[in-house]
């Protein structure tokens, strides 16, 4: 079982392999800098990241800041009357790596507060503080990952004139 989300999706399109690169390059703009200031994108591009031989690393190109937006790493390869597209999407590892942090203090917290409470028999309320902020740090990592995901997908297929034929979620 995994702990954090990802999806991993293939599409199929009737472009060539040639024609998905260009497709792709046209729509794509180097990766810039983060930045702490909330800015609109100067550019017309969809995606940033960078495109090489037939792999890509991008993601979506958004208003603001979005930790919990999605990497979208795959790769192209010749299919039957076109094009295949194989991708992973999931969270930045610095995201990851926060939250297994954020989650395991919580948790901790929650297990030192149930012992706490049996081996001093005061009032519990308390408890569920830590358990509530895990559920809402894991929830909110869901909720922003499906959105984006499925806005980024959406532009994939839109560049490509692509149709899903897989896509496997990994929770």
């Amino acid at each position: 079982m995994k702990f954090t989300p990802s999806v991993k999706i293939e599409l199929t399109t009737l472009l060539s392999p040639e024609e998905v690169r260009k497709a792709l390059t046209e729509n794509l703009q180097p990766k810039e800098i983060q930045t702490f200031i909330i800015k609109k994108p100067k550019t017309d591009k969809i995606f940033e990241g960078y495109f090489h031989e037939d792999c890509f690393q991008i993601q979506r190109i958004i208003t603001g800041r979005n930790s919990f937006l999605p990497q979208i790493n795959g790769r192209i390869a010749p299919h039957l009357n076109g094009t295949k597209l194989i991708a992973e999407l999931k969270l930045p590892a610095f995201v990851v790596a926060f939250m297994i942090l954020w989650v395991g203090v919580l948790s901790l917290g929650f297990i030192l507060s149930v012992v706490g409470s049996f081996n001093h028999d005061e009032g519990s309320s308390f408890i569920i503080i830590p358990l509530l902020m895990v559920v809402f740090g894991i929830g909110m990592a869901y909720f922003g990952f499906t959105t984006e995901k499925n806005k980024a997908i959406t532009e994939l297929k839109k560049i490509l004139k692509a149709q899903t034929k897989q896509e496997t979620h990994t929770i």
